[in-house]
């Protein structure tokens, strides 16, 4: 097995070096550098800098056309893999390869499309998982060649999950790739679901939601685009963590939603909700460094009985 490794994303890295060890890469495509914040360098993906440390052959190719076409007939794989590569791949360049798999991070059918991480924490699921799929041309409708499961605690954040993720998937895939001619795929089974891009203003909390909506959205959004709510002087606190679990119970609250009601320690500062309350444990203040949340209160008395929106 010869295979042609397609991905953007650092998640995927150890499943790459996996397949190096084995030898089994003819090559990688990942997207073209981008310019930096500041517009003057360009900045590899994380995985063309993990490929060329690696010693591999390594495309970035803009559209996955003709020329993506040709370099894929000169490297001479006979198996396309993808994971977290970021663009959708034609019949024409499909029909160059025996096997055509992709890795995605959720249990499909649910959460095809972007960012299944995040809506596995934002909905509150109790689990998510791996699957490995033939690649056809609607977005992640293959017939599936196996899945794993994992289960969540309710304290996960999408940075924390992408990293359990990361590390699962080389285990979970080598086995199946191993046997891969003797699988037989099957059909995905159920109601379907997608999820789509993630916007900043995702981020952007509504304090006359549930406590269990909101703890949700803060752990979702981090590391981005990070949740942030309004200072009574209208400048923005970002909000990077909470306290428990999305599935321990919560007090109910009495207060109006977005008022701090006390910093209460080892949790954070106690804010009502449209039901309960949340501990922030976390935030970025305007201008600042982040900082866990007693930090935050000793330099910032007032933020005790104001209110965020």
């Amino acid at each position: 097995m010869r295979i042609l490794f397609a991905s953007s994303d650092i998640i995927a890295i150890p499943l790459l070096d996996a397949l190096a060890e084995r030898n089994l890469v003819a090559a990688v495509f990942t997207s073209p550098d981008k310019r930096g914040k500041r517009g003057k360098d360009l900045i590899p993906t994380p995985i063309k800098t993990r490929a060329l440390e690696l010693g591999l052959e390594v495309y970035t190719p803009a559209s996955i056309r003709k020329e993506a076409r040709e370099i894929a007939k000169r490297v001479g794989a006979d198996t396309l893999l993808s994971f977290a590569y970021g663009r959708i791949f034609g019949p024409m360049f499909l029909s160059l390869f025996e096997r055509k798999l992709n890795v995605h991070p959720s249990l499909l059918p649910i959460y095809r499309g972007c960012a299944p991480i995040y809506a596995a924490i934002l909905n509150g699921d109790r689990k998510t998982g791996i699957t490995l799929q033939e690649i056809a041309l609607g977005i992640d409708e293959g017939r599936i060649y196996g899945r794993m499961e994992l289960e969540l605690d309710g304290r996960e954040t999408s940075e924390s999950l992408e990293e359990r993720i990361s590390k699962a998937v080389a285990p979970f895939v080598l086995p199946i790739l191993d046997n891969i001619d003797s699988i037989v795929p099957y059909s995905q089974e159920g109601e379907a679901s997608y999820q789509n891009l993630i916007d900043k203003e995702d981020g952007r909390i509504d304090f006359s939601l549930s406590a269990r909506e909101i703890h949700a959205q803060i752990r979702a959004c981090y590391p981005w685009p990070k949740c942030y709510a309004a200072l009574p002087d209208g400048s923005r606190l970002m909000i990077s963590g909470v306290s428990g679990s999305i599935f321990d119970s919560f007090e109910n609250s009495e207060e109006e939603p977005g008022i701090v009601v006390a910093l209460v320690k080892g949790k954070g500062l106690k804010v009502a909700t449209g039901d309960g309350y949340i501990y922030i444990s976390r935030v970025l203040p305007p201008m600042k460094k982040e900082m866990d949340a007693q930090s935050y209160a000793n330099g910032n008395r007032a933020i005790i009985g104001s209110r965020l929106q």
